[in-house]
């Protein structure tokens, strides 16, 4: 993955597309970290779809991340995707674009993170490369990322590999807004794909120990006020 310095000064960690799918063993359904019993969470994200994207599947982008990263996750009514995104030389949309347009859509000042699902394809720059098509796209300790259903879908062998791979994908940039930077732990959520789609068929779908407890010590989960 490579990574983005923005007007805004923050890095976009990047989740690569590749032709080339190797199939691998999928869990029937993703083990559940508890969410705290007391509620607390660690973060506020809201989900918006840009465009279309199937409910079942932002259902269980929710049912992940108030999982694996216990934060309070609420919707935002659909939006359609912005025209100034469209890369017409392509026929996909620019990702990075639609991060700026994901934060016009938070509140200034607002600590709340914001994920855009969609599922048309998405590019970004990488190195030389004008526009290469990606996963996902996140700004690292920002506020918005955004996911394609586009390319997860391609080569997987059921709706239950493609929605691994979609909340896996969701988990990864989500990751990046908490600071959580690409690792080398074996199968964490978080490692670098590296331009394939291998990486996210054998993660685990969840964070390594030592992402854990950078993410415990950098975002503790923290009470709701009463």
């Amino acid at each position: 993955m490579n990574r983005l310095r923005t007007s805004r000064a923050a890095v976009r960690a990047v989740s690569l597309a590749a032709l080339c799918v190797v199939a691998a063993a999928v869990p029937s359904q993703r083990a559940a970290t508890a969410q705290d019993a007391h509620g607390a969470t660690r973060a506020a994200v809201t989900l918006v779809t840009l465009g279309t994207f199937p409910r079942a599947l932002a259902d269980a982008v929710e049912r992940g991340l108030r999982a694996e990263l216990q934060v309070d996750v609420q919707r935002m009514n659909d939006v359609p995707l912005p025209r100034a995104a469209y890369y017409a030389p392509r026929r996909r949309y620019r990702a990075d674009r639609l991060l700026d347009h994901l934060h016009t859509l938070v509140p200034s000042g607002s600590r709340t993170r914001i994920i855009g699902m969609t599922e048309v394809d998405i590019s970004t720059t990488k190195g030389r490369v004008l526009d290469w098509g990606v996963f996902g796209l996140g700004d690292l300790d920002g506020s918005a990322c955004v996911i394609s259903a586009h390319r997860l879908r391609r080569r997987a062998r059921d709706a239950a590999h493609v929605e691994f791979r979609v909340v896996t994908t969701a988990i990864h940039e989500i990751g990046h807004t908490l600071g959580l930077e690409h690792c080398v732990e074996p199968r964490c959520v978080m490692r670098d794909a590296e331009g394939s789609i291998t990486t996210v068929d054998t993660s685990t779908g969840h964070l390594g120990p030592e992402c854990r407890a950078e993410l415990d010590a950098a975002r503790p989960l923290v009470a709701p006020t009463r």
